[in-house]
């Protein structure tokens, strides 16, 4: 059965970012990649075509490496720390409330900040602010977050990123969904800075 992924995003204010500064720096340090995550990403980033859907589908050999790809995206610290801020009764669970919370993408199989790596492709998923999706950002952060997502999807056509997730998903992730997933991060970031909030993101599998 195909697990599912969230991505999810919610404001919080100095206050509430300075309780969650020595979670997330915890989270952070106990993220490292494995060397199986860290060789499918430089596989991706050399042949992302064949991480797509028709290219698995073809070549069977390849569903361990396109999986360690999809799997790189729930790093282990942020998601204890989602399980500490999303499940009821662990200590931060009153932080991510209906009040401050932006919204949360849920993708089949497909981890959504994988998709919007690979709409985006290599050179600019690196400019994208967090780590893999990953972030703690305070109100005066915030811009320079969105300006760097802006230049990171500046001169992509939404029908062009809209192809490549699909070919990277195929029939896993509906076109409605998709167009959640790459609009999260801009939306998320510039809806914080309209709130002069900061803004806090992570992806994990569903919990």
């Amino acid at each position: 059965m195909a697990v599912d992924y969230w991505w999810v995003g919610f404001f919080v204010d100095d206050a509430t970012r300075q309780r969650l500064k020595p979670h997330f720096k915890a989270a952070a340090a106990n993220s490292s990649l494995s060397i199986e995550a860290e060789q499918a990403i430089a596989a991706w980033r050399a042949n992302p075509g064949d991480f797509e859907e028709a290219a698995f589908c073809s070549n069977p050999e390849t569903a361990a490496q396109t999986n360690a790809f999809i799997c790189a995206f729930g790093l282990p610290g942020f998601v204890e720390l989602a399980v500490q801020l999303l499940i009821e009764g662990h200590e931060l669970s009153g932080i991510a409330n209906e009040q401050n919370l932006f919204g949360m993408v849920i993708t089949s199989r497909h981890a959504p900040v994988s998709i919007v790596w690979h709409a985006l492709g290599a050179e600019r998923s690196e400019l994208l602010p967090g780590r893999m999706g990953n972030m703690l950002l305070a109100p005066n952060e915030v811009e320079a977050a969105l300006e760097a997502t802006h230049r990171a999807y500046s001169g992509l056509a939404t029908n062009e990123m809209l192809t490549r997730a699909r070919r990277y998903c195929c029939h896993s992730v509906r076109d409605d969904e998709l167009r959640e997933t790459l609009d999260f991060l801009p939306g998320g970031l510039a809806e914080a800075r309209r709130r002069n909030l900061g803004f806090t993101a992570l992806a994990c599998p569903r919990l």
